[in-house]
């Protein structure tokens, strides 16, 4: 919460103006009364040294109040800091995973026949679906849609439904030698260990001539708000040899990323693993550093304060001064005007208008927003904007602030994400209630968790990258 110790009083300058205005207002009177009485104000010389005298007194007056407050403030040593706020969250990947363990299984395992696997996500029209799982009495063979992916919305945005294994293919990773399916001594069920069959003289992933519905049976059923939920079962036990299969991986994606490309050696992004031991951790380790909710970032707020202020407190619930219409709605204004009011923070502001713009509004995937801020040694500096595809997240600079001592270059890892508490969380990006799909301000339920709170599985640095000048 801010400590706040009194309003900022106005300024030596912002007093001399309202003295101004009001000397203009009164000489204006007197000017009338003198045409009325038509006799000419004229003052006496006394008179009029005295006036100089009390303007010189008055000058020197604020001069000793100004040279109080550099001296408070350290204005001789203050330095202009620009900070640009770049969004980088164009992620290929919005959702991926792992999945390894069998409908009514307690632990991870293979499918056999009979069993199957089942995995849900969220996607977004636009978006297609990959997965691979190891054909296991094979060296290196695994079931997969083509390399491009599953299509998951129809050209008129209706999410597809029901059965598709007809989109389903068995592939040879090209990493290891071919052996008879069901009796090779490299293949997983009777290798001494992983990875001990030959490598294969043709490197490249290919289709092979193996009817993919004789094993395995994949059915999707949509749900709301993008939900998807995916069933893979294995049905080989009729098949001339019945196979286990392995666990395995998915992603949601654009159509820059693929699991494989026919015709070309495998990346070694873990494809190999999977398909020769059913290992799936290394793919779906690569995957998820692809993986992050795409979103823009939308007006925010920045202080140059002393350690007295804070924007929020974790762990306490939210003071008030308006960072709720900044996490929910990316709203900066009541914030920003309340920061200008404290005491404490010797600069403030919002920045609003992406880099490049003419008028305010959030930034994509790609801009920025920049703001300059005077700071003086011994303060810190806060910042704050909205992570848009969330109910009430912020992406912001620690509590306490950062020491503007130290501040140079590229920041981003010393950014957090926070949740404000004051909203029921939703799937990130496709909730109703977030503000891109929200009916309207402040539309969401309560979070019965009212405590400012850290967002453990995000992180700052892969959505925004930040840099400071100066």
């Amino acid at each position: 919460m801010f400590t706040i110790r009194s309003v900022k009083p106005l300024k030596p300058a912002a007093v001399l103006l309202a003295g101004s205005l009001f000397a203009v207002a009164c000489a204006g009177t007197a000017s009338d009364e003198a045409v009325e009485a038509d006799t000419p104000d004229v003052a006496a010389p006394a008179q009029a040294d005295e006036a100089d005298e009390a303007d010189a007194m008055e000058d020197d007056a604020m001069e000793d109040e100004d040279a109080m407050e550099d001296e408070a403030m350290g204005d001789g040593d203050a330095r202009t800091l620009t900070v640009t706020i770049e969004n980088i969250s164009g992620f290929p990947v919005t959702a991926s995973g792992a999945f390894n363990t069998p409908v009514g299984g307690s632990e991870p395992g293979p499918a056999l026949p009979g069993d199957a696997y089942e995995f849900s996500f969220h996607a977004n029209p636009g978006q297609r679906l990959s997965f691979a799982t190891m054909f296991v009495q094979t060296n290196d063979w695994f079931f997969a849609p083509d390399p491009a992916g599953i299509e998951l919305f129809a050209a008129d945005g209706t999410p597809i439904s029901g059965d598709i294994t007809d989109q389903i293919l068995t592939f040879d990773s090209g990493t290891e030698v071919d052996q008879p399916v069901g009796e090779g001594a490299d293949q997983a069920p009777r290798q001494a260990g992983p990875n001990t069959g030959d490598a294969d003289p043709d490197p490249t992933v290919r289709e092979v001539d193996r009817d993919a519905s004789n094993y395995v049976g994949v059915a999707i059923t949509p749900g709301e708000n993008g939900r998807f939920d995916v069933r893979i079962e294995n049905v080989s036990s009729m098949a001339t040899v019945p196979s286990p299969i392995a666990p395995g991986v998915y992603a949601v994606h654009d159509d820059s990323v693929s699991l494989f490309t026919l015709g070309e050696a495998d990346a070694g992004n873990g494809l190999e693993e999977l398909a020769e031991d059913g290992d799936a951790a290394p793919l779906a380790d690569f995957l998820a550093s692809l993986r992050g909710t795409p979103t823009l970032i939308a007006p925010g707020v920045y202080a140059a304060h002393d350690d007295s202020v804070s924007l929020f407190a974790l762990g306490e619930v939210d003071a008030g001064n308006g960072l709720e219409a900044l996490a929910e709605d990316g709203d900066a204004a009541p914030l920003a005007e309340f920061l200008a009011s404290v005491d404490a923070v010797s600069d403030s502001g919002a920045f609003t208008t992406p880099d490049g713009a003419d008028e305010p509004g959030p930034v994509l995937p790609g801009g920025s927003y920049s703001f300059e801020v005077a700071v003086h040694p011994g303060e810190r500096l806060s910042f704050a904007t909205m992570f848009v595809q969330s109910n009430d997240w912020v992406f912001a600079t620690p509590a306490e602030g950062l020491d503007v001592e130290s501040l140079s270059g590229d920041i981003s890892d010393q950014l957090i994400v926070i949740d404000s508490g004051h909203e029921v969380d939703q799937q990130p990006g496709f909730g109703p209630d977030q503000a891109p799909r929200q009916a309207g301000p402040n539309t969401g339920d309560t979070d019965p968790d009212s405590d400012v709170r850290l967002v453990e599985d995000r992180t700052a640095s892969r959505y925004l990258r930040v840099t400071v000048e100066g």
